[in-house]
Order: C-alpha cells, then sequence, then structure tokens
C-alpha cells in the first residue's frame, strides 16, 4: 500500500495573513502537522503543496522540502482542495510515482496526533468505498438548531424541537483537520468542488479547532497554553 500525505499551504491566505507559517506554540504552524504525519509512519511522500519559496523553505526546514510547487493557476483562494490533490497526484504520476491512499492534512490542525491520523487511513483502507473525514459532534441536534429567518431565529425542525435530545440526530461539522482518499479517483475527478459522501472519523472537540480567523488563532493559543500548564 503505497501512501502520500498532501497539506495544502499556499502564500495568499487572507483572513490570517501568512497562517501556515505564523508562529504557534514556538514553531512555524506547518511544523506541528508535518511532524504528527511523519510519526506515523505511514507515508511515503509527504508532499506540501505551495506556491511559496518562504513556506517551501520552512517545510524543508523541517524534513520535507517539496518535489515541486503548485502551479500558479490553482494558488487561489477559489480552486477546491480536490483540485489541488488531484493536481499533486498527476504531477506525481508524471514522475513515475503512484499512490493507492491520499491523506489531506491541514496546516493549521494543531492538535492532531499520529494516532488520529493512523486510525483515519486504517478505518478507509478497511472500506475505502468512501473517503473518510475527521468531523467533531457540535453537541447540537439538528433538529434544535436555529436559523435565522427575517431578522428572528427560528428552529430548523419546529415539530421535534422538544424531543430528547438522544432521541434526535447528532449533527458535526468538517473539523478542518484531515480527510482520506482512494488517491486514484482523485486523479481521476474533473470537478473538485462536488460534494462527496464521506464516512466519519470522529475527533474529540479539543482537537477539532478549524482555524479561519484571529478568534480562531487567539482561541487555539489559549487552549495550548492551558495544556501545557497541566
Amino acid at each position: 500500500m503505497s501512501r502520500i500525505a498532501i497539506i495544502p499551504a499556499r502564500g495568499g491566505s487572507k483572513r490570517i495573513p501568512r497562517k501556515n507559517i505564523r508562529p504557534f506554540g514556538g514553531q512555524p504552524a506547518l511544523t506541528h502537522i508535518l511532524n504528527a504525519a511523519a510519526a506515523t509512519g505511514l507515508f511515503d511522500v509527504i508532499h506540501v503543496s505551495t506556491d511559496d519559496e518562504e513556506i517551501a523553505a520552512v517545510a524543508a526546514a523541517a524534513g520535507h522540502a517539496p518535489d515541486f510547487p503548485r502551479a500558479p493557476d490553482i494558488a487561489d483562494d477559489h480552486t477546491p482542495i480536490r483540485t489541488v490533490m488531484g493536481w499533486t497526484l498527476r504531477e506525481y504520476d508524471k514522475r513515475g510515482q503512484a499512490f493507492d491512499t491520499a491523506a489531506l492534512l491541514y496546516a493549521t490542525a494543531f492538535f492532531i496526533e499520529p494516532a488520529d491520523i493512523a486510525g483515519a487511513v486504517t478505518a478507509f483502507e478497511a472500506d475505502p468505498a468512501h473517503p473518510v473525514l475527521a468531523v467533531a459532534d457540535i453537541g447540537t441536534p439538528i433538529e434544535k438548531l436555529f436559523v435565522e429567518d427575517g431578522g428572528l431565529l427560528r428552529t430548523a425542525d419546529a415539530a421535534n424541537f422538544a424531543a430528547r435530545t438522544q432521541d434526535l440526530t447528532p449533527a458535526y461539522q468538517d473539523a478542518g483537520a484531515f480527510g482520506i482518499f482512494a488517491a486514484p479517483e482523485l486523479m481521476a475527478e474533473t470537478d473538485g468542488g462536488t460534494p462527496l459522501t464521506f464516512r466519519p472519523f470522529v475527533l474529540d472537540r479539543m482537537k477539532a479547532i478549524d482555524i479561519d480567523t484571529e478568534d480562531d488563532w487567539a482561541f487555539a493559543e489559549r487552549l495550548h497554553a492551558a495544556r501545557n500548564r497541566t
């Protein structure tokens, strides 16, 4: 079984500039997930997909210099991540290297441990009919969620709002951590934005910090500091 980990880390992040190499816990952000991926011992290649020389240098300093840069036309903030993965896999194929399993790992998944990645890879390869996505239970059933309607809140399912929580439908959010895919299927995709059906790999909620804003980053720093005090 041949495996690749692909870590997307373009240089033009907008909401948190340079977030992929911004210092976190005393080292560049990207270093955390690189170390976790390497510690699994599962991957033949750990590839940082970047268009940015400084990010590539950080990856190289951690022992994972990219074999090639990301093409400029897929280094914007609109190209789907699966499109980037498929392009990357085809580039490796041109170089005579093919893979069975492709893991998408996010550069700011600070709290992911090697065992999480290894567990998800094992779960996927035991039943590769569907990709595996790291998720977290949001703690509120779908039927009890609120949506805004004309400036007011209404329940998503008024008929079941009074039902017991344990009798309702658990809801999950993308943990912003990782996904595990069949590499040949990614290579064959023509539209990386098409929705897929995933099997869940449920993470502890304290590992599922999807960092998109400065508030997310600040929360992650506080959580990291709290963990290091214990």
